[in-house]
């Protein structure tokens, strides 16, 4: 049983991995799907709607699953909803297309959160944020693989042998958490000091943690879907590297990090030093884009990278073990704001003329980010929570 469930964990990682590539995968086949479907920036766009629209309607459901059938199997399904959604891209319509963005996209809604919440469940309290950290790290190596990946697969507009290759991989992944299923043993009833959802979620203040996900998930994700077409706005002499690529690199780097410092600072301590980070690298990209726009995405990578790993780790803190399947407010506010602010930028940015406006959502939305992190910790004093 140890050895099934230390290859649980193995799996955990090559997961978010996989994960991560898919992730931002249709960022990166976009203007593939452009040139051969024929469609301007508008159409193109809709994609996104599919995306996080499908994200939402898997997020919406993956604990009620979990609580019936467990974070393992709740995962799987993820998995096969991506394995039928993903050769959908290779389809030559605009509304096949669609729904086949819609489809994967509900099975990342499936799996980011379960694997998330499956890695606190199986992980000793005193390890969960280093662990936590530790399978976001292999998420962020796959962001960075993303773009590579495609253009070394893809040929003449083609993604039959990107889409092929994530298949493959997909398989190989539900094999091998079928085969583990027997490793995770779950109580059905809560322990004394655990919060049922109608009991936390009764508790206004317990929807800052709602409110800091909306904007911590929109911030990363909106970086992920700009940054590239933001480097476009460059001088191509001053600026060669790919902000996106510095972006996921440096958030890698600060969650590797964070796996080994997360045991010697308290999570709302590692949150607060992330946060201000945070604000000082968007500050950079919006202000100073010409000169120091690299510095400012890899400033800005460090600085979201720990955030929302660690605060669901500090939501099952406060609220107890139990609260990993009472999450779905938080998971869904992500998802939510990863929508409402990527589509916001677009807007301001077509509204006033420049990307660069646009980019000042960020700005303001990492400000917020800010102002609610000390909310939670005047709240919740976590000071005096045993570790």
């Amino acid at each position: 049983m140890p050895d099934k469930q230390r290859s649980l964990k193995y799996y955990t990682l090559f997961g978010f991995f996989v994960i991560g590539i898919i992730t931002l995968l249709l960022g990166q086949v976009l203007p593939i799907l452009s040139t051969r479907l024929h469609l301007n920036d508008a159409e193109a766009g809709t994609f996104f709607i599919a995306f996080y629209g499908g994200s939402l309607l898997g997020t919406l459901f993956v604990t009620r699953i979990a609580r019936r059938f467990g974070f393992v199997t709740t995962t799987v399904i993820g998995i096969v909803m991506m394995i039928v959604g993903l050769p959908g891209l290779n389809c030559e319509t605009f509304f096949a297309c669609w729904i086949a963005i819609f489809v994967y996209g509900i099975g990342l809604g499936f799996t980011i959160p379960a694997v998330n919440l499956l890695t606190i469940e199986i992980t000793p309290v005193e390890r969960q944020a280093a662990a936590i950290n530790l399978i976001n790290f292999a998420w962020g190596i796959g962001a960075i693989c993303s773009y590579p990946f495609v253009a070394a697969f893809s040929q003449n507009n083609s993604l039959v042998s990107v889409t092929a290759s994530l298949v493959v991989g997909l398989v190989l992944l539900a094999v091998c958490f079928v085969s583990a299923r027997g490793s995770v043993h779950v109580v059905a009833m809560s322990s004394p000091v655990d919060e049922s959802a109608d009991r936390i979620w009764s508790r206004p203040a317990a929807w800052l943690f709602v409110l800091f996900g909306f904007f911590v998930i929109g911030i990363e994700s909106s970086m992920g879907g700009w940054l590239t077409t933001y480097s476009d706005t460059f001088d191509k002499a001053s600026n060669v590297i790919n902000l996106t690529t510095v972006y996921f690199a440096f958030l890698v780097f600060g969650r590797g990090l964070a796996s080994l410092i997360s045991r010697r600072l308290r999570e709302s301590t590692l949150i607060s030093i992330c946060a201000v980070t945070l604000l000082i690298g968007i500050s950079l990209l919006v202000f100073f884009a010409d000169s120091l726009s690299v510095v400012g995405a890899a400033i800005s990578g460090l600085g979201s990278s720990a955030i929302f790993p660690t605060n669901m780790v500090r939501f099952t803190k406060v609220f107890g073990a139990g609260a990993t399947r009472n999450a779905t407010p938080v998971f869904i506010a992500g998802t939510c704001g990863s929508a409402f602010v990527s589509w916001l930028i677009g807007q301001i940015s077509t509204s006033y003329g420049g990307l660069r406006f646009g980019i000042a959502v960020l700005l303001f939305a990492a400000l917020l980010v800010l102002v609610i992190q000390i909310a939670i910790v005047l709240v919740f004093d976590l000071r005096e929570r045993p570790r």
